[in-house]
């Protein structure tokens, strides 16, 4: 079975490429938007990994991706950055388990890949404890 995987963006190319590269593995839901994710949720419900970008309009991927943990603990999340800056807080973030990871954008889809798979991995309580994953790729 695949896993639902909510990708947020609010660039539509990008949106495309992550339906077409991520599409055979996993059951990908995009939204356009922080808004537009928040709709989805709350008319489909849970999501096990979200991943998101950072700087998009009204509202970044960080403050999204809060208000999706506020309310739905069990979500793994994943925040994409093309900024390696951390002013968002994003160390303490990944330490008090709000982020599951921080990737640096363009992020490979391969990379894109494993590191959802670990997110997966980790919620199943498969995640080896010698294995814990560096925030930052």
């Amino acid at each position: 079975m695949n896993e639902r995987i909510l990708f947020v963006d609010d660039e539509e190319s990008i949106l495309r490429g992550i339906k077409l590269n991520l599409g055979r593995t996993f059951a990908v839901t995009v939204a356009n938007g922080p808004y537009e994710a928040i709709e989805i949720i709350n008319a489909q419900g849970h999501f096990p990994v979200v991943v998101s970008d950072m700087r998009m309009p009204k509202m970044d991927g960080a403050t999204l991706l809060r208000t999706i943990k506020e309310s739905n603990p069990e979500t793994m999340c994943i925040l994409l950055t093309g900024h390696a800056d951390f002013e968002f807080g994003g160390a303490e973030a990944v330490q008090s388990g709000l982020l599951f990871k921080i990737l640096n954008k363009p992020c490979p889809p391969d990379k894109l890949k494993a590191t959802i798979q670990a997110a997966l991995n980790f919620k199943g309580g498969e995640q080896e404890e010698e294995k814990a994953p560096d925030f930052v790729l």
